[in-house]
């Protein structure tokens, strides 16, 4: 929730006899903290205290393939995203996410677990390394249309669609495209020229 409340730090009332005025080129000290705390208000809004900026830019990632991806079906006309592990990337994600649409539908965002049934859902986030989990959580997709996205290096081998990683202050992805005909998800082709293309039937190329 964004909190809009600014009463008593963007405005000061004058004093009502001969009010100074300051000198030219120079801000008054009390007028310089007014304007500093408004900008650190600010910024406290549009960046999660304990996103990183490696966390917002996977997160634009994800908001960039639920606009330029297809699923089979879409129950209600919601788009509905799953997040498994660090607290910190739903944070930055949920962010991201807020009062978005992809394609004209809503999209709803929900921390998951290890329990969770993932029927129903569109796209699958795994912030999480631990080989285990990531298998166990891509075991739980398999026989739904899923979009899964993970950020671990063998996230492919595992049986995931998509690998992000970060390289020279940017995001790149690789995608399995056997594993998206398997969840029936369809990617635009403009978005993938934009990664690295893995189809086990035909070996591996870099695009």
């Amino acid at each position: 929730m964004r909190d809009r409340k600014t009463n008593g730090l963007l405005s000061k009332t004058a004093p009502p006899n001969r009010p100074k005025r300051p000198s030219r080129g120079r801000l008054p000290r009390a007028a310089a903290t007014l304007a500093a705390v408004a900008l650190l208000l600010i910024l406290s809004i549009v960046c999660p205290a304990s996103s990183t900026p490696e966390d917002e830019l996977k997160s634009a990632a994800v908001l960039s393939f639920l606009r330029y991806s297809d699923w089979p079906v879409t129950p209600g006309g919601i788009i509905t995203v799953g997040v498994f592990g660090r607290a910190d990337f739903t944070q930055a994600l949920a962010h991201t996410l807020e009062g978005k649409l992809a394609n004209n539908r809503p999209v709803h965002l929900f921390p998951i677990d290890l329990t969770s049934d993932l029927h129903g859902f569109q796209l699958v986030y795994i912030a999480a390394s631990k080989a285990a989990e990531v298998r166990q959580v891509l075991t739980s997709t398999a026989a739904a249309h899923v979009l899964t996205i993970g950020e671990t290096d063998r996230f492919l081998d595992y049986g995931g669609a998509i690998n992000l990683f970060l390289i020279d202050g940017h995001i790149g992805f690789e995608v399995n495209l056997e594993v998206l005909a398997r969840a029936g998800v369809t990617i635009s082709s403009n978005m993938l020229r934009l990664g690295q293309i893995r189809d086990p039937r035909h070996g591996r190329a870099a695009q």
